[in-house]
């Protein structure tokens, strides 16, 4: 015998390919690379010019080619095949479901009404896609109806109207098993007609109900295709004028066939592509349906002498009774389905854990902090340094570099807002156990990496220091007897395009870029003082001595204090928030740390999970400023507004800062004016304020500019070319609310609504990402469906200010 011939090769062929389509259909979304709303925007590139429409294969990022518009046709698919694949399947289910019980119990009727049968044979004449069409022509185009509630309103429809045909096929197969003998002999015995049915006749029609099932999907993808050539697409269709064009909406396979029907004398790619996605998604449901009948039809053909009127195509193989086999005996089927699932499981895992690798600005450095921190009675603070920095990228470092701040305010320093100086030493450099040499420059500190340790994937730092720290200084501050220590320890600066990213210290706005981080840090103080800082659990007040830890901050702050009243509450998710303050100045602690109370619960509710445990708010003389866990904010301001604002702007950091990163010294606006936007949003959403007293103080920094006719200028410039603050601040939150006020109907019914909930998405998406001009611009062009021309008023977007 060949043994080919026992081989059901459209079983094993079909099973494979619909599972892929599965497999596309779930994770089909995450593998696109480019979004629906993302278009191809004429570049130069490589000494070529790419333009839409782009030939498949002409590019890597769009290797099935574009559309005329520049949209990816392989995003579109990857995007479309899950609604072809899930409406075609909940169609299918619908009506073999309801179709079925009627027809097994019409079946078992002695006699069939003639109605019914002449209502069977009427109907099989009805194209049922000219139902579909009168129905839903009247609300496909530009419609307002939500594209489920369209999805919704095809399955309804479409499995209403093909209920009869299943009723019919269903009927006559049970009336024809219903004139069995052993159905005679059910009924004699005293079966009801009900357990005749299910007991009886339903195991014996099972298998092709199966069958059945699988070649309905097809029939209804089929009716889609047909729908599509007349511009109805399932979901909805927009219609543009001048050109009259149709485009679809869930950009479903036989949506995008039909809109692209026109290419057939032109840019055929675009309707080659989609069209042969959609008959490999036709032919693999058919194979696996063939495949399915001639499996059952060989079980059947195993008694050879027992006819049951069909000629099986794969020969049977004869079954061995009396043999014992086991769940767990091998056999092909179970070898190439269990082969099958391990694939289908290890891909999908893989897709879901690299699924967002590609988003954000990338780092070719990461660290981890060990540090250890002694303080004497006389404000003297020694420390030692334990770091491993990990090689992140494809090049060999030929050296470490370092932030180390606590050296620029040394004796003579140049800043004009620091009213004291500091002084630091460095004891000891080793790497990787190794007593080595550095430069310590200004606030930086490069330590060279010797030939034989430069392929390391991971370098161990250990750097033994001492410092003071200025009274009144910046962020690195003493306010006797306090002392806060902001980047207090070398801070590892980020590797990125082939060097490391660092720049010197600048006055004023942070000049320092550091990536995230775990730390570990023991303490030791004199008899008085406490420690508060960025790690998730602090000790009890007036314990001088311990070791706390905190994971995935960008930095780590630490306030010593004495002397210190403690106010406390709890915001959403049982976040603890604590207020730290002095009894000497007029601001009432009670009112601001409710203020803190309810902004953060806002921003929990309509951005996103608050990223610690707590939140601890300083109030004393220095700078308003945001770390992660802590803010600082200084009470002793006459301004009671912008002492409010800026209680509400620094938890706003706590999100677009401390969970959303960015480079602060070459795009130090992607946090500040988003965190202005936030903290203007808080009070024009949450309290409900006009807008023009909401986002007050950034018309306020704009009308300042004016004045003093500074004239335009990019936001996304680095920071030694800022020209005034204003640009950083309030010209991106007054841009951004321009944006949202101009498109809002696109997502949402008011201003307010589509403002909150675009930062909860733009905060969801970079969550523990770096951001850039460029990534900022990439996601809101495509979330508002802009070009990347509409941000040329106050952003570069050239790229050229990219670090």
């Amino acid at each position: 015998m060949n043994r080919l011939l026992k081989v059901n090769y459209s079983l094993y062929i079909g099973t494979f390919l619909v599972t892929v389509l599965l497999f596309f259909c779930i994770f089909g979304p995450m593998l696109a690379q480019h979004s629906l709303t993302s278009t191809l925007e004429t570049q130069y590139t490589n000494g070529k010019v790419l333009a839409p429409p782009m030939e498949p294969f002409e590019s890597h990022s769009y290797p099935l080619g574009t559309d005329k518009w520049g949209y990816d046709l392989m995003s579109m698919i990857l995007n479309g095949l899950r609604y072809t694949v899930y409406i075609a399947a909940a169609v299918t289910a619908i009506k073999m479901l309801v179709g079925t019980i009627i027809g097994l119990y019409f079946g078992t009727l002695k006699k069939t009404p003639g109605w019914m049968i002449a209502f069977e044979s009427a109907w099989s004449y009805v194209p049922l896609f000219l139902i579909l069409y009168f129905f839903l022509s009247p609300i496909s185009f530009n419609s307002s109806i939500e594209t489920s509630t369209l999805i919704g309103y095809f399955i309804i429809i479409a499995s209403v109207i093909s209920i009869p045909s299943i009723v019919s096929s269903v009927r006559l197969k049970t009336a024809e098993l219903y004139q069995s003998v052993y159905i005679d002999a059910g009924r004699v015995l005293g079966a009801s007609k009900h357990r005749l049915i299910w007991k009886h006749i339903f195991p014996q029609l099972k298998e092709s109900f199966l069958v059945m099932f699988i070649l309905e999907i097809v029939y209804v993808i089929a009716l889609m295709g047909q729908l599509a050539l007349m511009n109805i697409f399932v979901g909805g269709t927009i219609m543009r004028y001048d050109p009259i064009i149709y485009l679809s909406v869930t950009k479903e396979l036989a949506g995008l066939v039909g809109q692209a029907r026109g290419n057939i004398y032109g840019s055929t790619h675009i309707l080659l592509v989609p069209l042969i996605v959609l008959l490999f998604t036709t032919a693999s449901f058919s194979l696996l349906a063939n495949g399915l009948k001639n499996r059952f039809q060989s079980n059947y053909q195993r008694t050879p002498w027992i006819k049951t009127g069909h000629e099986p195509q794969v020969l049977p193989t004869r079954k061995q009774y009396g043999a014992k086999r086991g769940f767990w005996t091998l056999s092909t089927p179970k070898v190439f389905l269990g082969v099958l699932v391990i694939a289908f499981a290890g891909a999908g895992i893989y897709v879901t854990a690299t699924k967002d690798r590609d988003i954000g600005v990338k780092s070719g450095s990461q660290a981890e902090y060990t540090l250890d921190l002694k303080m004497d009675a006389n404000g003297i603070f020694s420390a030692e340094a334990d770091i491993q920095l990990k090689n992140k990228s494809d090049e060999e470092w030929e050296e470490l570099v370092f932030y180390f701040i606590p050296n620029v305010f040394k004796k003579g320093h140049p800043f004009e807002s620091i009213e004291g100086t500091s002084e630091s030493e460095i004891q000891e450099v080793t790497l990787n156990g190794q007593k080595t040499e550095y430069t310590l420059q200004d606030d930086t500190l490069t330590i060279p990496v010797s030939e034989g340790m430069a392929d390391r994937a991971k370098h161990r730092i250990n750097i033994k220091y001492g410092f003071t720290v200025p009274e009144k200084g910046s962020r690195f501050s003493t306010v006797i007897p306090n002392h806060y220590l902001a980047q207090w320890y070398p801070m590892a600066a980020v590797y990125q395009n082939g060097k490391w990213n660092k720049e010197p210290y600048k006055e004023g706005l942070e000049t320092f870029h550091t990536g995230f981080s775990d730390f570990k840090v023991s303490y030791k103080l004199p008899d008085g003082y406490s420690l508060v800082s960025t790690a998730e659990k602090d000790p009890e007040a007036e314990k001088n001595e311990g070791t706390v830890k905190a994971e995935r901050v960008r930095e780590f702050f630490i306030a010593v204090m004495k002397d210190m009243d403690m106010y406390e509450t709890e915001a959403e998710d049982g976040v603890k928030i604590r207020l730290f303050t002095r009894n000497n100045h007029n601001k009432d602690p009670a009112a601001s740390l409710e203020l803190a109370r309810k902004a953060l619960s806002f921003y929990q509710e309509n951005i996103g999970e608050y990223p610690h445990n707590q939140l601890d708010i300083v109030l004393d003389e220095g700078q308003f400023m945001e770390y992660p866990g802590i803010v600082t904010i200084n009470p002793y301001i006459g301004d009671k507004r912008f002492y409010d604002i800026s209680i509400v702007h620094e938890i706003a950091h706590q999100y677009f800062y401390g969970v959303v990163a960015n480079d602060p010294y070459h795009h130090a606006w992607v946090d500040e004016g988003m965190t202005e936007f936030a903290a203007s949003m808080y009070y024009y959403a949450g309290e409900n304020q006009p807008e023009p007293q909401a986002f007050g103080i950034s018309h306020y920094r704009m009308e300042t500019i004016e004045e003093e006719g500074l004239g335009r200028q990019y936001s996304n410039v680095p920071l030694d070319k800022v020209k005034h603050t204003g640009y950083i601040y309030g010209q991106p939150a007054l841009e951004i609310y321009k944006l949202i006020q101009e498109k809002y109907r696109q997502k949402g019914e008011t201003p307010k609504e589509v403002g909150m909930q675009y930062l909860s998405d733009y905060y969801q998406k970079f969550r523990y990402k770096e951001v850039d001009t460029q990534e900022f611009i990439r996601f809101t062009k495509d979330y508002f469906s802009v070009p990347t021309g509409y941000f040329n008023n106050w952003l570069d977007t050239s790229n050229k200010t990219s670090s």
